[in-house]
Order: structure tokens, then sequence, then C-alpha cells
């Protein structure tokens, strides 16, 4: 049996660090022997901390970084690619083909997440490379990218420059060079160069699809002539069959090239529109009708075809089946841009088709739907009449709560589509999302600075984090050693002492239970982050249902403002002394609460920077280190004591085999301790480097946030009218939406109200017919006896 123990207790030892509790009290020699092998295995093992370093900092190579960027981009994850690439970019800017690969991809990243401007600034770095080898195969992809980023953003003079960068390539120049030169010429309104460039463009290449399409857009754009002035009341002429020939055989051409991707599919789908758009515009009905029915359910231009179709049937003459159609649109495609025209004319149609209950339903329905619109739009209207208040509202985000309400969608859509809307809102989104940027950096520098400044500060280094973590696990390993000893010493002599033995051996006996909670495996190790963790979630939540307190709260007030708003419009009558009081009281809860989402945000702060502090080298950690040191130290007096015989023969016999492998203990301590020492001086080293580096980033920051307010108030009042103007215009078209399903109300009314006429009037008809019929057979009744009588009388 007690071999079995010692077996049991030896394997324990090779396998897992040993926690020394009462079930697994060992003897005296068992303690020295399990404490031995523990020490020496410290001892052994100090090399593998430097080893756990290199092997950390050899890390991922740049190869399979890049591999990991490409997975998130598949999953459109591009904040954590762009992160990985900036990476690759900055620690390998010499590597033949990482480098350029990088760079070529997170230009990629940004034009796929909309950053534009980033985007460009990293293709202009691989064109202004052009010369160099290394980036001769992204050169074509860069400058196609550039001339995409400089047609959204409307920039003739990026274009410019990217066409004759183009003109400059080499004479082997991709296809998609070509292509990149054709629609730039087309932005240029260089027709007949664009259709140069588009036209060498072979059909197996992969953008054959899309240069065809540009073929026959230009062969519109040529055959349309200039628009011509017409008198008041004059109709326009109509347009020749044969104007747009050209340009629907080019079209054509386009549907007969395989459908073998996504996006080719998209663009046979659009040139089928544009058939039918050339058709419906020459007039030639039935085989515009042919030409939408192309496009199937699975098409993004399916909601457009639909509506685009109701309009060749009305125009045909086929009320039903265009009823049919936009039926289906409110189906297939609610949320539209083509839902609100498709609705009015469904009403119509309806009306037309004597269907008056369901047209006054659709009418009303519209109503309900659009009237809260154009409400928002205009109280968001009515909120100012300065340009550059409006413009500030808006690049603040104020407007998410105009009235309580955020603007609709779809009028900021049609904002966006008025004159000159799609650059005005280009501006405020830029300006937007650089303060957003810029608040994420002040976020992240705040995070940094508060790592670099803790005790926890490798956080910020994981290589040297995974040596730290070897080396204080082997540091607890020693110390879990000298326990064992201890646990021996227990055995041979568990009495109670006297003198200045038993005050050293009450302490020691003090700090033991402290001690079993040493981490000493990586999983140890792991558990205290999560125990850390789970003490902020727990803040956090708390700081959450404070923040739905506040929430509940501006509901309530939400409600109240309602009640006062409307109260008038429902027949109340309040006494205006006691509104008075309400408001009064209800903007003093509203600057309440205000301060209370500043605090909760200060909150929020403080647990963000909390949660990159806690976990290794945390409070906790330095405890360790104190109660370790104090462990070795009591532990060692008491062996000494009680080898100066202090505590009888049979402790003094223990103590002096225990006293060598205590010396043993320290000088694997030592050792370990070197190396943690090389580690603790590589953390300070790293980060008084990488504080330099958070310090100068800080300062272009701080640049940054004094151009941005330079940029914006050169554009504040400029973009303010702009912005003004075309919601003035939404205001407008949803007035003139409204009042059109008012007129269809109306209409309806009359309508019913004609045909109520119409069934009376035939009614009173058909009774005048059938009193006439009456009449006539009762006078023939009446004449019938008549003769009877007198003949009878005769």
């Amino acid at each position: 049996m007690r071999s079995k123990t010692r077996v049991a207790a030896i394997i324990a030892a090779l396998v897992v660090p040993l926690w020394v509790t009462d079930a697994w009290a060992v003897d005296s020699d068992e303690a020295l022997t399990l404490a031995s092998q523990q020490v020496t295995s410290v001892a052994g093992g100090v090399g593998s901390i430097r080893q756990a370093v290199q092997k950390s900092q050899a890390g991922r190579t740049p190869a399979q970084q890049i591999a990991d960027a490409v997975l998130l981009m598949g999953s459109k994850d591009y904040d954590r690619a762009a992160t990985i690439l900036n990476q690759v970019i900055e620690k390998y800017p010499d590597h033949q083909t990482a480098y350029p690969d990088a760079l070529a991809l997170l230009g990629e990243v940004y034009f796929r997440s909309n950053q534009l401007w980033s985007s460009r600034r990293v293709f202009q770095k691989i064109t202004a490379g052009a010369n160099d080898p290394r980036f001769q195969p992204y050169l074509s992809k860069a400058l196609a990218r550039l001339v995409d980023i400089a047609m959204r953003k409307r920039d003739e003079t990026l274009l410019g420059e990217v066409i004759t960068s183009i003109d400059q390539a080499p004479a082997s120049a991709t296809t998609l060079l070509s292509y990149a030169r054709g629609k730039a010429l087309l932005a240029k309104k260089d027709y007949s160069g664009a259709r140069t460039a588009l036209s060498g463009i072979d059909d197996k290449s992969e953008y054959a699809h899309q240069a065809k399409f540009l073929l026959g857009l230009i062969s519109v754009k040529e055959s349309t002539p200039a628009p011509v002035k017409l008198e008041e009341g004059q109709e326009p002429p109509p347009v020749p069959k044969e104007r747009y020939a050209t340009a629907i055989d080019a079209f054509q051409k386009v549907t007969q090239l395989p459908p073998d991707t996504e996006a080719h599919r998209q663009v046979i789908d659009q040139a089928w529109l544009a058939i039918g758009r050339l058709f419906y515009e020459t007039n030639q009905l039935n085989p515009a009708i042919q030409a939408y029915n192309k496009i199937d359910r699975s098409s993004p231009e399916f909601g457009t075809m639909l509506y685009e179709l109701a309009w060749v049937y009305v125009k045909l003459g086929d009320a039903d089946r265009a009823l049919r159609a936009l039926e289906v649109l409110a189906v297939a495609d609610p949320k539209g841009q083509n839902i609100a025209d498709g609705t009015l004319l469904r009403g119509d149609l309806m009306l037309r088709a004597g269907k008056f209950d369901k047209a006054l339903s659709t009418y009303e329905g519209f109503k309900t739907t659009y009237e809260p619109m154009r409400d928002k739009v205009e109280a968001f209207l009515a909120s100012t009449s300065d340009p550059g208040a409006y413009y500030d509202k808006l690049t603040k985000k104020e407007f998410e709560t105009v009235d309580a309400a955020s603007l609709p969608p779809v009028a900021l859509e049609w904002a966006r589509e008025a004159e000159d809307g799609e650059a005005a809102f280009g501006i405020v989104d830029d300006i937007n999302e650089c303060r957003e940027l810029l608040a994420q950096s002040n976020d992240m520098v705040e995070r940094l600075n508060a790592v670099l400044g803790s005790p926890a500060r490798v956080r910020a280094f994981p290589e040297l984090k995974i040596g730290l973590e070897r080396a204080l696990g082997m540091l607890n390993r020693t110390a879990l050693a000298r326990l064992t000893i201890a646990e021996g010493a227990e055995d041979v002599d568990d009495d109670d002492l006297s003198g200045e033995i038993a005050t050293v051996r009450a302490e020691r006996r003090s700090l033991e239970a402290r001690l079993k909670k040493l981490p000493t495996t990586d999983g140890d190790f792991a558990t205290r982050e999560v125990e850390a963790e789970r003490q902020w979630n727990k803040v956090s939540q708390g700081a959450q249902r404070l923040e739905l307190q506040v929430n509940q709260n501006q509901a309530i007030i939400n409600g109240l403002r309602r009640v006062i708003d409307e109260g008038g419009q429902l027949g109340v009558v309040r006494d205006p002394a006691a509104i008075t009081a309400w408001e009064a009281q209800i903007k003093d809860e509203e600057t309440k609460i205000a301060a209370y989402k500043e605090q909760i945000e200060q909150v929020r702060k403080q647990i963000r920077a909390g949660r990159v502090t806690a976990g290794f080298g945390d409070q906790r950690f330095i405890e360790d280190e104190q109660v370790r040191t104090k462990y070795a130290q009591v532990l060692r007096k008491e062996l000494e004591l009680a080898a100066g015989g202090a505590a009888g023969k049979s402790l003094q016999g223990y103590a002096n085999k225990a006293l060598p492998i205590i010396k043993q203990a320290e000088d694997a301590d030592s050792q370990v301790g070197s190396v943690k020492s090389e580690l603790d001086s590589e953390v300070e080293r790293k980060t008084t480097g990488v504080m330099q580096e958070v310090s100068s980033e800080t300062e272009k920051l701080v640049g940054y946030q004094v151009r941005l307010e330079e940029l914006d108030g050169q554009s504040r009042i400029l973009v303010g009218e702009v912005m003004m103007r075309n919601f003035g215009f939404v205001r407008d078209r949803l007035k003139s939406m409204i009042l059109r399903a008012d007129v269809g109300i109306t209409q309806q009314a009359w309508e019913v109200r004609e045909d109520q006429i119409v069934r009376v009037r035939t009614l009173t008809r058909e009774r005048a017919q059938q009193e006439r019929v009456l009449q006539e057979e009762l006078n023939e009744v009446l004449d019938d006896a008549g003769e009877s009588a007198e003949e009878e009388k005769k």
C-alpha cells in the first residue's frame, strides 16, 4: 500500500505540479524525494523559457498572415483583415512578395469597406512604385481601382492622372487596363476614345460583359440628341424607332455572353433592362415586354423591372397585367426605391378598374406610411433655418433624435438622389467617418496608455508574456516544492513547539492557504484570466442595468412630451401654467439624464481600460510574489532553527536533509529569476518604445483633428445649403405624393358617388319601366273587365 502511494505521488509530480493538500499528505521521506524531483525539474527547464519566447516571436509567417486576411475578407470582416495586413506591411517592408501582396490586398479591403480615401492612398503607393519589379503584377489592378475611386468621388484631377498613368503603362498592358481606360474616358465624355479602348477587349476576357455593356451605353450617348427647349404646352416629338437600333444591338450582344459568374449575370440583367427601356422610349411596347420578362426573380434588378414593366402595360392599355406586376412588386421588393410610386400607380389602376374599396385601402395605407415621414422631414427642416447649424446636426448625427425619431431612410435616399446630393452626402459621410476613426484611434490610445502604465504592461507583448508565464510557473513550482518539504516536517513533528521556532512555524502555516493558489500551468494562468474577465463582466452588467434605467426614464419623458404636444389635437384642455411647470420639470429631468449618460460613458471607458489591464500581472500576481518570497524566508528560518536543535532530534535530522534541497530550490529560483529579469528588462525597453510611438501618433491625431475641423468649416455653409435644399425637395415630393393619394381618395369618393347615382338612375328607370308595364297590364285588365260588364248588360 505504501509503495502504491509513493508511485501515485511521483506520477503526479511528473505529470502535473503538486498541489499539496491534506488529501495528498506524504511522509517525510516521500516529501524530500518529491521536492527534490520538482526542484530538479525546474532547474532543467530554465532553457524552455527562452524557447517559448522564441517560438512565440516566430509566430505566423507573412504568407500565413496574408492567408488569414484573405479568409477574413471572404467573411467580410474587413477591420480585422486590415489590421493583419497593416502588421505585415509594417514588419516586412523589404519582403519581395509579402509586402506588395499585402499592400494590394489592403487597398482592396479599404475599397470594399468603402474607405475610398484610404484605398486611394494605398493604391497610389503601388502606382508610385511602378518601376519596382515587385509591384508590376499589381499595377493594373491598382490603376483600375483608382479609376473606380475617381468616378465615385467625382475627382476629375485623379481621373486625369490615372489616365496618364495608364497611357504610360507597358505595351503588354492587360485587358483590365484597357477596360479601366475605357471607363475613365467614358467618364470624361471622350466617347470615341472609350469605344476604341473597350472594343479591343476579347469576348473571353472576364471583363467582356462590362466592356460590351459600356459600348452599348456609349451608343446611347452618341444617339441621343441635345435637348431642345419646348414651348409651353408643346409635346415632345416621338422618338424614331431607328434612333437606338445600334445601342439595342450592342446590349443584345451582352445578353449573348455566358452568365458564368454572379457579377456577369447582373450585367446581363442590366442589359435586358436597358433594352426594355430603349424599346419603351421608341414606343415598341411588345419587344419591351419581352426584354423585361428575361429578368428573373433572383436578379437584383427584379423590382426595377416590375415597376417599369407596369408602365409598359399602362401605355399598352392593359391595366390588369399592370396591376399584377405592381402586386408582385409589393411582395418581392417592399423596400425598393420604386415602391412609393408603384403603390400610387396601383391605386390609380384599381380606381380605373372600378375596384373602389381596394383603391381606397391602397391610398389610405399609403398615407399611413408616408405621412409620418413627411412630418419627420418637416420637423427636421423646421428645427433650424441656418444651413451651418443644419449641417452640424447631420455631421454630428443629431438627426437621429429629431422629435425623438430618426429621419426615414427613404428620405435620406431621396435627398442623395437629388441634385448634387451624392456629393454633399459624400462629404458628410467622409467627415463622419473621419470623426469615427479619430474617436476609435483616441480610444485605442487610451487603452494602450492604460496597459503600458499598469503593472500588467506585459500584456501588450504576447510573446514576452508567454515567457514570463513560464518563468512564474517555475518559480511557483519551487514554492510548492517548499510546501512539500514543510508537509514532510509536519509529518515528522506536528506538535505545538515553543520558543522562536513556534512563532516561525505559525507564520509559515498562515501563508500556506494562499500559497496553494499559485498558478503553475497554462491552464491555471488561463483560469485566472477568465476570473478577471468575469469580474469586469459583472461591472459591465451593472453599467448596462443603469443605462437601461436611464433609457426607461428617457422613454417616459418622450411620452410626456408627446402627451403635452398632442393634447390640443385630441381636444384635451389643460392649464397653461401647469403645462409650463411640466415642461420646466421635463427639461430639468433631461439635463439630469444627459449627466447620467455622460457618467455611464465614463464608467464604460474605465471598464474598457480595466479589461485590458486585468489578468496577467494584476494585483493577484503581486501578492503571489510577496507570499512566495515570504514563505521561502520563513521556511528556511524554520529549518535552520530545527537543524540547530530547537525542535528535537527527529526534526533536526529532517532539517539537515531538507536544507540542501532548499539550497537547490534557491539556485533554481536564481536561474529562473535571472531569465525573468531579462524578460522584465525587455518589457520595459519595448514599453518605452511603444510609448514613444503612441506619443508620436497622439500628436498626429491632434493634427488630423485640427485639419478635419478646418475642412469642416470650409464645407459647412455650402454643403448645408445643398442638403437643406435637397431635403426641401424630399418634403415637396412627399407632399406631392400624399396630395396625390388625397386626390385618389377624393376621386374614389366621387367615383363611388357617380356609381351610386348611375345605379339609382338605373334603378329608377327600371322601376319606371316596371311601373309602366304594370300600369299597362292593369289598364288591359281593367279594359277587359269593362268590356265584359257591357256585354253582360246587353
